[in-house]
């Protein structure tokens, strides 16, 4: 049976929550800059210009909140389509990196009940790479940590090295 960990609810969750903010706020400063006389009178000079207050509330931040909140969406749709699957010969990710148990040399595990996240180190083509996997990406890691350590003979990280390799590995 396959484990599937997928992309993390609470991340696209909050993207949403956020996509959505981004609108208001753009609905806001747009209402501000055309239909608010009160704000409109406090912000035109006295020659009739608008003043660089008015002209942002206008065109600026309300094209600005629209690109945000359409850039957030998009993280949130992209978040939706994120998994791995723990097959029984590999792990198989979303992005098309196949990846065999053969070819998985360590998984350093400590960091992953404190900050929840771990780091498989891999060979491919005679070169070793390191994947960094995240909760903040996937939900159900603890399940495919499991399958992982389950079906692999990978060697326990070292313990020494653990603050220098953390910033030299890739984010999934």
């Amino acid at each position: 049976m396959a484990v599937v960990a997928t992309g993390c609810r609470h991340t696209r969750n909050t993207n949403y929550i956020i996509a959505v903010a981004c609108f208001i706020f753009g609905i806001w400063y747009f209402y501000d800059g055309w239909f608010g006389k009160e704000f409109q009178d406090k912000h035109t000079r006295e020659d009739g210009t608008p003043d660089a207050t008015l002209q942002m509330n206008r065109y600026w931040v309300p094209i600005g909140g629209t690109v945000a909140a359409a850039f957030f969406v998009a993280l949130a749709l992209r978040m939706k389509t994120r998994k791995i699957i723990a097959l029984e010969d590999g792990l198989e990710l979303s992005d098309g990196l196949k990846l065999p148990y053969d070819d998985i040399k360590q998984i350093d595990k400590r960091f992953f009940e404190k900050e929840g996240h771990f780091t498989l180190e891999y060979e491919v083509g005679g070169e070793v790479k390191k994947l960094k996997l995240t909760d903040r990406t996937y939900d159900k890691l603890g399940l495919l940590l499991d399958e992982i350590i389950r079906r692999t003979g990978a060697a326990p990280a070292e313990t020494d090295s653990a603050k220098d390799e953390e910033s030299k590995t890739e984010d999934a």
